[in-house]
């Protein structure tokens, strides 16, 4: 009887475990543009090595340096203190070093650039505020990845004028950011 009973176990289809497999979503879409912001200080070393590794895996078809300059209006003040072509003098030189610096900070990153096969552009924006200047460029460019930092600034100095990546991020809620030191 116990070997009739062992036979029928055997002869009976054992349920079968259903073993769900993931599939790896590690392919990403196609990305067309990315766009590097740079704007008030230079990329970390660290930092340079992850767009490196990020533009190594995306493979972009276009790459875009966006360096964008805080171009605030003056105090009224300065009217009055130097004269109307003191004046001119005196922001034309302001937007020239701002420039400059934009230059120095956007370097490191046309350098990186330009070890990879990957057509690449740099633009310019001026305006009051950075984080606006880099959502209105996003926007007109159709650019699927965008890679931000934040420079370093004390607490007060975030209350004071707010965090440029946060506005951007907020501005692009539906986007790809990578927001980097």
């Amino acid at each position: 009887m116990v070997d009739n009973i062992k036979k029928s176990l055997e002869n009976e289809e054992k349920p079968k475990k259903k073993v769900m497999k993931r599939k790896d979503q590690e392919r990403t879409e196609a990305i067309e543009t990315l766009m590097i912001a740079s704007y008030r200080e230079s990329y970390t070393e660290e930092s340079l090595d992850v767009i490196r590794q990020i533009i190594e895996q995306e493979n972009p078809e276009r790459i875009i340096i966006l360096k964008a300059i805080e171009q605030k209006k003056p105090p009224e003040m300065v009217d009055a203190n130097i004269g109307v072509e003191s004046k001119k003098d005196f922001l034309e030189s302001i937007q020239e070093e701002r420039k400059e610096q934009a230059d120095i900070y956007a370097k490191d990153i046309i350098d990186l650039i330009e070890k990879f096969d990957i057509p690449s552009e740099v633009h310019l924006r001026k305006g009051e505020k950075v984080a606006d200047e880099i959502i209105a460029e996003f926007e007109n460019l159709d650019v699927d990845h965008l890679i931000i930092h934040e420079p370093k600034r004390g607490p007060l100095g975030k209350v004071i004028e707010g965090s440029i990546s946060e506005s951007v991020k907020k501005g692009l809620n539906t986007r790809k950011i990578t927001l980097l030191e």
